[in-house]
């Protein structure tokens, strides 16, 4: 018996290195997303930490605590990129 055909979901995009795409994401959220081709979540996530910023700044200046804030969406962000980049294809639209 032949095993069974993988499932699309399970397939990285070709050339693809995780480790560039989770410093991309901690650099600027969203720039790990264009660079696995999920365009749609970059602009998703670089406009989330752009707003989030502005409010922040708005509110009393950039302070460790709004560093924190700004830090853990990167990580967030690089999570998000590394399941993306992991268990889904290039071309889905999730």
């Amino acid at each position: 018996m032949t095993p069974p055909p993988r499932s699309p979901r399970t397939r990285r995009p070709a050339g693809r290195s995780v480790a560039i795409a989770i410093i991309l994401s901690l650099v600027i959220p969203g720039l790990g997303h264009v660079y696995i081709g999920r365009m749609a979540r970059a602009v998703i996530w670089f406009l989330g930490a752009v707003a989030i910023g502005v409010i922040l700044d708005q509110q009393a200046g950039i302070t460790p605590g709004a560093l924190i804030v700004l830090t853990v969406l990167g990580v967030c962000a690089s999570i998000d990129a590394l399941v993306m980049l992991k268990f889904f294809r290039t071309g889905d639209s999730r």
